[in-house]
């Protein structure tokens, strides 16, 4: 199984969002999405996407910055642990590596984006939702 995360670091007010433009897998090439990526052997999610941050927009955050709020998963196939964050250093990023790093208002998502942000972005700012472990989803 392969494991990977995905985070939205949001404007303090939430009407703003971090996505990044994606060059592969084919499937998601000239969509926006989430910026994530695979987890390292034996590293904790939550590590994983601040490293996978800092790596993509040159923004360092902390671990305890990232709420989990969902997990995807296709047994034996992916987990994709699925992280969001408010912060003031929305306005910091940049495209540091070959996939364009931008902000979008929350209220008017580009139409070249992965489907399920459609739901994905109200469902990670929805403040009545406080779990102590993640929404799990099985995508079979």
């Amino acid at each position: 199984m392969i494991n990977y995360v995905t985070g939205f670091m949001y404007s303090p007010d939430a009407t703003q969002v971090v996505l990044i433009k994606k060059r592969q897998p084919e499937w998601q090439k000239g969509k926006f999405n989430g910026v994530g990526g695979k987890i390292h052997q034996g590293e904790p999610p939550e590590e994983a996407m601040r490293r996978e941050f800092l790596e993509e927009t040159g923004v360092m955050t902390a671990v305890s910055d990232w709420r989990c709020f969902l997990i995807l998963t296709n047994p034996d196939k992916y987990r994709i642990y699925m992280f969001s964050t408010y912060s003031e250093q929305f306005t910091q990023v940049k495209t540091v590596e070959k996939e364009e790093v931008s902000v979008h208002h929350t209220a008017s998502l580009p139409k070249n984006k992965i489907a399920n942000l459609a739901w994905l972005i109200p469902l990670s700012q929805d403040q009545k939702i406080i779990l102590d472990t993640p929404l799990t989803i099985d995508c079979r």
